[in-house]
C-alpha cells in the first residue's frame, strides 16, 4: 500500500473496484475498512457491501448524537442476521495516563493490544495517509460529516483477512463525547477532563453459505431496488427509502482510498 493517496471516488454496492493481490482500504459510511492481499475480489465486495447494508440499517433506527451505542448494537444485530459471526463482547472506557492524548495513538495501541501486529501495519498506513490530506478534501468531508458533530462521534476501524479459508473482519468501534470541538475525529487532541472515548474490539467470520443466498438482495437493497432483504429468519424492510435519501446525497458512497 502507498504511504500517500493520490485519488479517491464515490464507489456503489455494483461498481465496487475491489481488485485480487492487493492491498485496499475503503471508506465505509462510519468505517474504514481495509483488506490483506490475499483476500480475492469478491469477499471484499461481500464484506463491504455487508457492513455498508448494517449501518444503513442501523441508520434507519437511530440517528440522534445520542444513539451511538443504540446504533453500534443495531450494525451487529444486522451483520449477524446476514450470515456473519460476530463475537460478543462489551465496551471499556478508556483512560489516559497523560493529560493530553491524540485520538489516532489511542486507537492505534487499543487495536494493537486486541489484534496484534499484522492489523496494526495496515491500519496505520491508512491513517497516515488519510492524514496527510487537506481538511477540505471532499471524500474526507464526507467521512467526518458520518462519522461526528462537534461534540459526539462514533467510527468503526476493520481489517479483513482469510483465516482457515473463512472471511475473517477484525474490527474496533469507538465512541467518542468531547466538550472541545471535534474537527477530524481520527486526529484531534484532547484532554482527558474534556474528552471521553469508549470502545470495544471484536472479530466477525463470514458464513458464505448463508451470505451466499442473500447477496444479490443485498446489492439490490445497496442499489435502491424495491424489496425486502431476507436475513435468516426476517426482512431489512423499509431499509430502501434510507437509502436512496442518504446516497443522493453522497453520505454513505464507499470510498476507494489507492
Amino acid at each position: 500500500m502507498k504511504n500517500a493517496f493520490p485519488a479517491s471516488r464515490d464507489i456503489f454496492a455494483k461498481e465496487l473496484s475491489t481488485s485480487d493481490g492487493i492491498e485496499q482500504s475503503f471508506l465505509n459510511a462510519k468505517s474504514i475498512i481495509s483488506f490483506v492481499s490475499e483476500i480475492n475480489g469478491q469477499r471484499r465486495d461481500d464484506v463491504l457491501n455487508s457492513v455498508l447494508l448494517a449501518q444503513l440499517a442501523a441508520n434507519k433506527q437511530f440517528l440522534g448524537d445520542d444513539q451511538s451505542l443504540e446504533w453500534y448494537k443495531e450494525s451487529v444485530k444486522v451483520l449477524n442476521n446476514i450470515g456473519w459471526n460476530i463475537q460478543a463482547a462489551e465496551f471499556s472506557h478508556f483512560e489516559s495516563k497523560e493529560d493530553l492524548f491524540e485520538v489516532q495513538n489511542v486507537i492505534i495501541d487499543i487495536l494493537l493490544t486486541a489484534f496484534g501486529c499484522t492489523f496494526i501495519n495496515a491500519i496505520t498506513k491508512t491513517l497516515n495517509a488519510i492524514k496527510g490530506l487537506a481538511d477540505g478534501y471532499g471524500k474526507i468531508t464526507i467521512f467526518e460529516k458520518n462519522t461526528h458533530s462537534l461534540s459526539k462521534g462514533a467510527f468503526q476501524i476493520g481489517l479483513a483477512k482469510e483465516e482457515k479459508g473463512a472471511v475473517s473482519l477484525q474490527i474496533g468501534t469507538f465512541l467518542i463525547t468531547s466538550s472541545s470541538e471535534i474537527k477530524r475525529i481520527l486526529f484531534f487532541k484532547t484532554s482527558k477532563d474534556k474528552t471521553k472515548l469508549d470502545y470495544c474490539s471484536r472479530t466477525g467470520t463470514l458464513n458464505e453459505i448463508v451470505y451466499g443466498k442473500i447477496r444479490e438482495f443485498v446489492v439490490a437493497k445497496l442499489g435502491g431496488e424495491d424489496g425486502g432483504v431476507y436475513c435468516g429468519g426476517g426482512y431489512l424492510s423499509n431499509v430502501t427509502n434510507t437509502t436512496k435519501k442518504i446516497s443522493s446525497r453522497k453520505m454513505v458512497s464507499v470510498i476507494l482510498i489507492q
